[in-house]
């Protein structure tokens, strides 16, 4: 459908006017700055996050707090660090999840869910490479 010169001169103006307005709005926001806020980032942390995974379909979690925290560094390795990440972010959005639910989860399914709660915010720290470079697994039993 073609449009004629006066709905081409109109659509014009009014995204003319509506750029304004978002930057406007922009270097509103930008003054501000950002302002800590603990009320708001309380009730972030209590929400539950969904998304649409290609692999997992609708996918629903919640992000980890400072008393999360505790509970990971009770774990001794890197891959109980990860399965209880992942079943702590996990049982936010499903509060009757098995703590071992990773092992009995398909390998395709479990992986691309380690794979997408990895790269969420705050999952694990950085891994720790060796001085060859080579990254470290699991700790030595004592």
């Amino acid at each position: 459908m073609k449009q004629t010169k006066h709905q081409r001169v109109e659509n014009e103006k009014k995204f003319a006017k509506f750029q304004a307005e978002l930057e406007s709005h922009e270097e509103a926001q930008t003054a501000q700055g950002k302002i800590f806020d603990p009320m708001k980032l309380i009730e972030r942390a209590s929400k539950v996050k969904t998304v649409d995974h290609p692999i997992l379909g609708k996918l629903m979690f919640g992000e980890l707090t400072f008393r999360d925290a505790f509970e990971i560094d009770k774990c001794k390795t890197d891959a109980e660090k990860t399965e209880c990440v992942a079943w702590l972010m996990m049982s936010k959005a499903y509060p009757d999840l098995p703590k071992d639910f990773l092992k009995k989860m398909p390998l395709v399914e479990s992986a691309a869910l380690i794979d997408f709660l990895t790269n969420q915010p705050s999952f694990l720290s950085a891994a720790k490479t060796s001085k060859d470079g080579s990254r470290t697994t699991r700790k030595r039993r004592k």
